[in-house]
């Protein structure tokens, strides 16, 4: 059991570049030499997504398709290219990108909805793999959406500063 636990918490996660762009789509189409069964893998990524605001473990990955998780850890790294965990990683990071993007959800509630108990948690991890932090992020594809020639207001920016 101890070692387990150890193989789960010694994922060195990569960088989000370095992780190749997967959906279930693009994992279910690749040919898999030695991953997991097609239709293992498409309850696997379902399950992902279905459970994403939630803990979702290697452990509880595997015992959905029967598999003890270094079995299943193995599978579906040469199946989908990267680790669990890192698919995982990948995932919430996907997600939280495109709620920054298009809604005004409070940064708060995006940690919750991908998965990050705290927004401290969730800031640390997107920073790391987005390269910024969730606010800059949301205020750079906001801008990227305003047309051109906008003027933006900063007298809060402004006010703040001043006191």
């Amino acid at each position: 059991m101890k070692s387990d636990q150890y193989m789960e918490e010694s994922h060195v996660l990569e960088p989000i570049h370095n992780v190749p762009r997967i959906n279930a789509a693009t994992a279910l189409s690749a040919p898999s030499t030695g991953g997991l069964a097609p239709h293992k893998l498409q309850k696997v990524l379902a399950y992902v997504e279905e459970k994403l605001a939630e803990p979702v473990g290697v452990r509880e990955l595997a015992s959905q398709v029967h598999m003890s998780p270094f079995h299943f850890a193995r599978r579906f790294k040469q199946a989908v290219g990267t680790p669990p965990h890192a698919y995982i990683t990948h995932v919430r990071v996907e997600r939280a990108k495109s709620l920054l993007a298009g809604t005004n959800i409070p940064l708060i509630e995006v940690a919750t909805r991908v998965g990050y108990r705290t927004q401290a948690h969730f800031t640390g991890v997107f920073h790391r793999y987005v390269g910024t932090t969730p606010r800059a992020y949301r205020l750079g594809a906001r801008k990227e959406l305003l047309p051109q020639g906008t003027v933006i207001s900063t007298s809060h920016v402004e006010q703040a500063v001043a006191v």
